[in-house]
């Protein structure tokens, strides 16, 4: 379960970010539609390229370090963002940071699974896999419930910063 949460946190928020991002940028900062999608693949392909990394780093300097890195630069970037507001560049430039930190957190975590369960590794990466993309339905639906009730999206970037910060503890 431990792993399957930090999963619900890194590849769940990969997923559930880009698939809020476009919305996000459409409606927080009046970019077209395209723009929209242009700015999100920015991000996402930092977070797809560095997710190799994190296996790599992973290797060097272990599994649980690397996630203490991931989770703190995550949980920093989310609040950042929230506290952006209006600013383009800034945001963009810290969604970049967050997605490089979620991918190379995705690669981090299945260096830990073959040294909990080694005769267990592709049954545990599978279940660790399910349970944790199912994280990617909270973001856009704390991003929707923040903007509707608080008037913005500040506190759906600090839930999940909090959510980042929980897995750190746990960790």
């Amino acid at each position: 379960w431990a792993f399957s949460l930090i999963y619900a946190v890194t590849f769940g928020g990969f997923i559930g970010l880009i698939t809020f991002l476009p919305t996000y940028y459409y409606d927080q900062f009046g970019v077209s539609k395209v723009q929209a999608g242009q700015l999100t693949m920015l991000a996402a392909f930092m977070g797809a390229a560095l997710r190799v990394f994190g296996g790599w780093i992973s290797d060097r300097w272990g599994g649980v370090n690397t996630l203490n890195v991931v989770l703190i630069t995550v949980a920093a970037t989310l609040v950042a963002c929230g506290l952006a507001g209006g600013a383009l560049v800034l945001t963009t430039l810290l969604m970049i940071l967050c997605f490089a930190a979620l991918g190379a957190g995705n690669g981090a975590l299945f260096r830990l699974v073959p040294r909990r369960w080694p005769l267990a590794t592709a049954v545990a990466g599978s279940m660790i896999g399910e349970i944790g993309a199912l994280g990617g339905c909270l973001v856009p639906n704390a991003m929707g419930l923040s903007k509707q009730y608080a008037g913005s999206y500040m506190w759906g970037f600090i839930l999940f910063a909090g959510l980042a910060v929980v897995m750190l503890l746990m960790l």
